[in-house]
């Protein structure tokens, strides 16, 4: 009897990760079929501009003023 039991709660536990899966697996396919329908691109944030360093003189560039 306590193997039946065992068997029927492994059971209960597949059919509930099927039914996890298959729920996962319908917003997965949701969410592509909205990318895809959506009327306005998705695009990437254009990166800030990043202004160039102005150019370091070492302590022998500045005593020699090169």
């Amino acid at each position: 009897m306590k193997e039946e039991s065992q068997i029927e709660d492994m059971r209960a536990a597949l059919r509930g990760e099927r039914e996890r899966a298959e729920q996962a697996r319908q917003r997965s396919t949701e969410n592509v079929h909205a990318l895809i329908v959506s009327p306005e691109p998705v695009t990437a944030p254009e990166p800030p501009a990043v202004a160039e360093p102005s150019p370091r003189r070492g302590v022998l560039g500045r005593l020699f003023g090169r």
